[in-house]
């Protein structure tokens, strides 16, 4: 009896429930399949039905991990007519950072991005991981030419510079916050720093 797409998708979805779990608890690297497919109650061949390796697992867990924050990302820039508010961006990246500050599967696979974006041990995952990057930039790229439009932002900077200088400080605070003993840095700590960022980014007072 051949499984509906329905059927599929509930035990994808309890493969990944369970990879999270066991992540969080025991680290990715130290998370066998078996691993997986035991707390999830399927087999091993259900996974490789799903996920061609543990690197595709991976993959898809970094996916469902993010797609909030670039669902997020993309209603920036949804709507064209729209003045956009620098609140907004701080938001979606507070709201980010408490995701990640509040599960710990969420702060494992942090954790992993940052560490495999800065190595080639995996061409797959360096790649995927990229892939993101280039999309996270290019939102946030939009949403600045927008806002340099609006006169919220300054115009003396190229909008590519200011993204990178955006970026970089989310980075960092997600760097710092994983690298620092519990509890690391608050969501309100994030506000405050982007608070900053946001400030100087604003036109010079003439």
């Amino acid at each position: 009896m051949r499984r509906s797409k329905a059927d599929a998708e509930i035990t994808r979805c309890s493969i990944l429930d369970a990879a999270a779990d066991l992540f969080a608890k025991q680290g990715i690297s130290r998370t066998r399949l078996d691993d997986i497919a035991s707390s999830a109650g399927v087999t091993r061949g259900a996974i490789y039905w799903h996920f061609s390796d543990k690197e595709s697992l991976i993959a898809a867990m970094i996916d469902r991990v993010s797609a909030p924050t670039e669902a997020a990302m993309e209603a920036l820039n949804t709507a064209e007519t729209d003045t956009p508010s620098l609140d907004t961006l701080k938001q979606v990246v507070v709201d980010a950072f408490s995701r990640t500050y509040n599960t710990p599967a969420a702060a494992q696979i942090t954790r992993f991005i940052l560490r495999y974006a800065l190595s080639d041990e995996t061409a797959l995952l360096n790649a995927h991981i990229e892939r993101n990057r280039q999309i996270s930039f290019a939102h946030i790229q939009r949403f600045i030419e927008k806002a340099q439009t609006a006169g919220l932002v300054t115009s003396e900077l190229r909008p590519e510079c200011i993204t990178n200088h955006i970026r970089s400080h989310i980075t960092g605070l997600f760097h710092q916050h994983l690298s620092s003993p519990p509890p690391g840095i608050s969501p309100d700590d994030v506000a405050a720093s982007m608070d900053l960022v946001l400030k100087g980014l604003r036109p010079a007072a003439k």
